[in-house]
């Protein structure tokens, strides 16, 4: 089984529902405006089964561009990050984080299965999240447990970028929370710099983007 394999079995589902191969990626995206959802996933082939990851990601462009003017990243990574993914299990309990595939005339199941996951519940969320103010939301919610895909460095970043940027009155919020966990965990003393030299940058907007 090739990862191509499950992609040409994806393809003419996604295609009717918006999105297109991006191919350097692998992935399906729909671009918006102001960003683009993302469906991807993982393939690790065993010696007796396969394992299918699939994520579901958000990109804002605004808030991955301010970010990784403060985070070290590579600027390829910066093009093509994703400010929220989440796994199918996060989404409904009865969806499973990872697919075991055992034999390759599974796969065509699988993928039906997987397609009505995004009729009944993954599309649903990918429009909801696509909406900056929904998006910020969901990371507010999180401030106390972020998001386990995303370290707490990144976390911290995007949940204050979103808030400034889309839902100012929850910022001094966010802001004080994820300050506290950084100084809390003891992490290191550039990450602390990088932090707060981005904060002061937040700090001093007087208009915010909509």
């Amino acid at each position: 089984m090739r990862k191509m394999d499950v992609v040409g079995l994806h393809s003419k589902f996604f295609r009717e529902h918006g999105f297109v191969l991006n191919h350097s990626q692998m992935s399906f995206e729909k671009v918006f405006p102001h960003g683009k959802q993302v469906v991807f996933f993982h393939l690790v082939e065993g010696l007796k089964n396969s394992s299918l990851q699939y994520n579901l990601g958000i990109r804002i462009n605004a808030v991955e561009d301010l970010i990784h003017k403060y985070l070290p990243t590579f600027s390829n990574y910066a093009d093509q990050s994703i400010t929220l993914a989440q796994t199918p299990d996060k989404l409904g309990s009865t969806y499973p984080q990872k697919i075991k595939v055992f034999a390759n005339n599974e796969l065509q199941k699988v993928v039906s299965e997987v397609e009505e996951f995004f009729l009944h519940t993954g599309f649903k969320w990918l429009d909801e999240m696509i909406d900056p103010v929904t998006l910020e939301q969901e990371f507010l919610q999180r401030k106390e447990n972020p998001f386990e895909d995303f370290n707490l460095e990144e976390s911290a970043f995007r949940s204050t970028a979103l808030s400034k940027l889309y839902n100012p009155k929850d910022y001094p919020i966010l802001r004080q929370s994820f300050l506290e966990k950084i100084n809390s965990l003891e992490m290191t003393p550039f990450t602390i710099a990088s932090f707060l030299q981005f904060l002061f940058h937040l700090d001093k907007w007087k208009l915010v983007a909509t």
